[in-house]
């Protein structure tokens, strides 16, 4: 209580007061979750919310804006989602995550989709494989793309292993699904059964 008056802080989505260690409130963080999916080629994609508004913030906010400690929330945003769907596994998985091109991580000095994978982890017990990683020399930007054809030409042999994976199951996640163009082309250097989990779907694509 007393470290709430010191550093009075407020929902930032409602503007509701909140402990000085939250950035959301009870209600707004259950509005949040607002699960869906998306069929692409034959794979489901599972989404934990939208790209909208509050949503939108906090992404760009955790990516861009070295709120690196929003990671556990956003963790358990896709534990929620994949409680939500119960989705099942022949035997344990193990967490794939999309890697930043390197130009991004020298900027942040964090891969946010691999902070989220790690705080999952820990709530899941599933272990992390860091199989996946950006080709030597690629340092091109989805954002940069204006169309589909775009980001799917751009994003052509972005992905390489680094180590050899098992024919096992596997949870493949993401922060923002917009066109399924970075989903489709890891897929294709991957094996075993995949289950793509990401935190929104961009549906203004």
């Amino acid at each position: 209580m007393f470290l709430n008056e010191i550093f009075p802080n407020k929902c930032i989505s409602c503007g509701k007061k909140i402990p000085f260690y939250e950035f959301l409130c009870i209600e707004c963080k259950e509005k949040l979750f607002d699960p869906s999916i998306t069929v692409l080629n034959n794979t489901i994609i599972y989404h934990s919310s939208f790209y909208e508004e509050t949503m939108k913030r906090i992404v760009q906010e955790f990516k861009f804006r070295e709120k690196i400690h929003y990671a556990d929330f956003l963790s358990k945003m896709l534990l929620k989602t994949y409680k939500y769907f119960k989705i099942d596994f022949s035997n344990e998985p193990e967490i794939l995550y999309i890697p930043s091109i390197k130009r991004h991580y020298k900027i942040r000095g964090y891969n946010p989709v691999k902070e989220i994978a790690k705080n999952f982890s820990k709530y899941t017990g599933f272990k992390i494989n860091h199989a996946i990683s950006v080709k030597k020399g690629y340092n091109k930007s989805q954002v940069e793309a204006n169309t589909i054809e775009e980001r799917k030409k751009q994003i052509k042999g972005k992905f390489v292993l680094v180590s050899e994976l098992e024919k096992k199951d596997y949870i493949l996640i993401d922060d923002v699904y917009t066109t399924g163009a970075t989903i489709e082309e890891v897929l294709n250097i991957l094996k075993g059964k995949i289950t793509v989990i990401t935190l929104c779907k961009n549906v203004k694509k």
